[in-house]
């Protein structure tokens, strides 16, 4: 604890002698490159806390941070991508209030979609294309945009699922889904198989009773935590929350569940998130009996 803390006050330092530096200096370089270092770092830092708390408490300070060096530099791509995932991340793990969700996510996709248009000027205003110019530009995109695939589609999912009171919001879910598919196809491993938990997901979010296909569900969910060797929890629990509990399948969900529970959380860029995946899945076997 008494570390994470002293790395959380080392950044923040730095980031405010950055601030003044540039100030004094106007140098553009120094806010790019340094800058870019500095998020990227507390970005790793973030993901590999095991203390969901401390980021809870630490992550508003560096948002602060972040819109002040994104107001100085809005087209900069990288920290761009930052925020978005930050800002959508922050939303959904540590944020009770639904107002103040829709507005952190609204401003995750917002940076998201100006980071693709910045990419690749085809990709401006995704969000109102026609989803046959939509189709035709993801398909086009190649394997080096796979960062800016994962950024946007993680925001953009978090930005509709928060707004899933809006249908306005849902008829843009077929979009996302098509991120991830180009995910999928272009290099399915990606961050331990994250496009194929996606692509769960989206495929469970139909009850099979109105036609929904749960085996295609099924298969992406078990390629999913087979691409990451079980390490990522999240898998399972979605696994879990959206797939078994749409089937009313009790028997893989408790057994997932008690997986996730009894698992070391401690891997490479996924600590945080597979603490979290650990709070989710006591609470989702918690109220079971109530469910099922």
């Amino acid at each position: 604890m008494t570390q994470m803390k002293a790395r959380f006050v080392k950044l923040a330092i730095g980031a405010l002698v950055l601030v003044l530096i540039t100030v004094q200096s106007g140098c553009q370089f120094v806010i790019s490159s340094a800058t870019n270092r500095l998020f990227k770092d507390l970005e790793a830092s973030v993901l590999n806390s095991d203390d969901p708390e401390l980021i809870a408490a630490g992550i508003p300070s560096f948002l602060i941070l972040l819109d002040g060096m994104l107001q100085q530099n809005p087209r900069d791509i990288s920290l761009l991508l930052v925020a978005a995932q930050l800002k959508s991340s922050f939303a959904t793990a540590f944020i009770e209030d639904v107002d103040r969700q829709r507005r952190y996510t609204t401003k995750a996709r917002e940076h998201a979609l100006t980071a693709a248009c910045l990419v690749n000027t085809k990709l401006c205003n995704l969000d109102t294309k026609p989803f046959s110019e939509v189709k035709s530009v993801i398909a086009s995109l190649s394997q080096s945009e796979l960062p800016l695939l994962y950024a946007l589609t993680g925001a953009w999912s978090s930005w509709i699922l928060v707004h899933s009171h809006d249908l306005r919001a849902i008829a843009q879910l077929s979009k996302v889904q098509l991120l991830a598919e180009r995910m999928l196809e272009l290099d399915e491993t990606y961050e331990y198989g994250t496009p194929h938990m996606y692509m769960g997901v989206f495929k469970s979010l139909v009850p099979p009773a109105l036609g929904g296909d749960s085996e295609k569900a099924r298969y992406h969910f078990e390629r999913a935590i087979s691409l990451s060797e079980g390490k990522n929890l999240y898998a399972k629990v979605l696994f879990a929350e959206r797939f078994a509990r749409s089937n009313l399948d009790r028997e893989l969900h408790d057994r997932l569940l008690t997986e996730v529970i009894n698992a070391d959380p401690t891997v490479e860029g996924l600590t945080l998130q597979n603490r979290l995946a650990q709070q989710r899945a006591r609470e989702l076997k918690d109220s079971a009996d109530d469910f099922f």
